[in-house]
């Protein structure tokens, strides 16, 4: 693959790319070249990640407003209290669940990360960095946790393979693999498919994903009486000179 063209084609879509986005783009492309996995299903991927945080690695702030609280808790009024208390909500909202402990910091500390927003002990355990949560900021662990998920159903239940591959990958309904807003940001994740699918292309193709085709070389035996150095093309306009010569016509 040429990334040099790779690259050029994101940047002709989303502007001008930081380091950290071409460190985990080059990331998500040698993941997916040694796991076999086909230009569809990495396309997806890169564009699971620019769409959760720009192929960038970050931590969930945690520091919501009331109003911001009720829209992404609306199951927990009781976490209004913490707006304006970042650590204090993480360990209302998260704690006791995804394997976090009662009565500790692991809502805090399993909180959202990465470039798929990994969150809970357990979850960050699957990609071995439950003794050091903070690594999921490097692009090596971002990329492990967000390959893990989208091939094995991890988020949701859903997978890359439940949603086809080549010509048959449904891009708008895969967004239920991270989450069940397929009605409302189905649609945004299947465009930004939709432009990795045409860097992988431009840039050389995956495995599965063929060039176009390249110029086969003719070799010509040859001509007698003809000079070698003298093209084919030459002898054909040439003969074509003689053929029109305006002669006139013969009626």
């Amino acid at each position: 693959m040429n990334q040099s063209t790779f690259f050029a084609v994101m940047r002709a879509a989303f502007g001008p790319l930081l380091p950290v986005q071409v460190q985990v783009a080059e990331a998500i492309l040698d993941a997916a070249h040694a796991k076999g996995l086909s230009a569809q299903h990495t396309a997806y991927i890169l564009a699971t990640g620019w769409g959760e945080a720009k192929l960038t690695p970050v931590r969930e702030r945690m520091n919501y407003s009331a109003a911001r609280i009720r829209q992404v808790w609306p199951t927990r009024p009781e976490a209004v209290q913490f707006a304006g208390k970042p650590r204090a909500l993480a360990n209302s909202v998260y704690g006791s669940r995804l394997g976090n402990r009662r009565g500790t910091d692991d809502g805090w500390d399993y909180r959202g990360g990465g470039i798929d927003q990994l969150t809970g002990r357990d979850n960050y355990a699957k990609v071995a960095i439950m003794e050091k949560p903070e690594a999921i900021l490097r692009p090596d662990k971002a990329v492990a946790s967000i390959m893990h998920g989208m091939t094995t159903g991890r988020y949701t239940g859903k997978r890359l393979a439940d949603f086809g591959n080549g010509a048959g990958f449904a891009p708008v309904a895969a967004r239920a693999i991270i989450n069940g807003d397929v009605k409302l940001n189905g649609a945004k994740y299947a465009a930004f498919h939709q432009v990795f699918m045409r860097a992988i292309i431009e840039a050389g193709g995956m495995g599965d994903q063929p060039l176009a085709p390249k110029p086969v070389a003719v070799s010509i035996p040859p001509i007698p009486g003809v000079p070698p150095d003298v093209s084919i093309w030459a002898i054909i306009k040439a003969a074509l000179a003689v053929l029109f010569s305006g002669k006139g016509s013969t009626h």
